[in-house]
């Protein structure tokens, strides 16, 4: 982390850094503090769920299910106490009718729990937190499904280049699918490729120009037909 704030330009005056649990660290935490960096860590700790249950907890405001606490809390070995802010999701499971007292709900709770110094409401956090999955799937995508993790040359420059024309593919694909699709799109690379690409046809050439021709039982050729009008109608100013 220090080579990464050392690395950042002068420009960036406004620092966010959101990690998963593995990134629950106090010092890492005091070293952002220092650097006055704001952050929201998902909690991993020895005796999580105990400490949760001793909290005050709230219904969320229109989330029917889910109820939220926060409080203040120092770990062992911690310079001080810093914000938590949770959110648990309610599960009432079946009772059993053989039970002592089988009138009575059995209720389960799946925990969410987060490190920050940010001023933002559990739930809130619980959202903004949750925006990082995106990220994975961006990376994920670009590794696995265009090329980007299978660079096999031993020269500096020409990894640099194949990584760079990976990540343009990629953008100008996203591009494609959200100025031609008026719903956007939420499908991986691979699908699109599958749907749009990698499609069996028939080349035909006449009057020395070629054509392609799809199958009549083509399963995306009402997409197919309607990204192409699409194309064809954008305008740049």
């Amino acid at each position: 982390m220090k080579e990464c704030f050392a690395r950042l330009p002068k420009r960036i005056w406004q620092i966010e850094v959101r990690g998963d649990s593995a990134f629950f660290d106090g010092d890492l935490f005091d070293f952002l503090e220092e650097k006055g960096s704001a952050f929201m860590v998902k909690v991993k700790m020895k005796g999580l769920v105990a400490l949760l249950e001793r909290q005050s907890w709230r219904k969320a405001k229109n989330k029917p299910g889910y109820e939220t606490a926060e409080f203040t809390h120092a770990c062992t070995g911690w310079k001080r106490a810093r914000r938590f802010v949770a959110v648990r999701e309610v599960t009432v499971l079946e009772t059993d009718e053989n039970s002592l007292f089988p009138n009575i709900p059995n209720v389960a709770y799946d925990y969410f729990c987060y490190c920050t110094n940010m001023s933002l409401t559990p739930w809130a956090a619980h959202k903004h937190y949750g925006k990082r999955a995106t990220s994975e799937n961006w990376i994920e995508w670009c590794k696995n499904q265009m090329a980007s993790g299978s660079i096999l040359t031993q020269d500096f420059w020409a990894n640099s280049a194949i990584f760079q024309s990976c990540i343009l593919g990629y953008n100008l694909m996203v591009w494609m699918m959200l100025l031609t699709q008026e719903d956007g799109f939420s499908e991986e690379p691979n699908t699109i490729r599958m749907q749009l690409i990698h499609v069996a046809g028939h080349l035909l050439a006449r009057s020395r120009q070629y054509f392609l021709r799809l199958d009549r039982n083509f399963a995306f050729k009402k997409r197919w037909i309607e990204l192409e009008n699409s194309i064809h109608a954008m305008e740049f100013t």
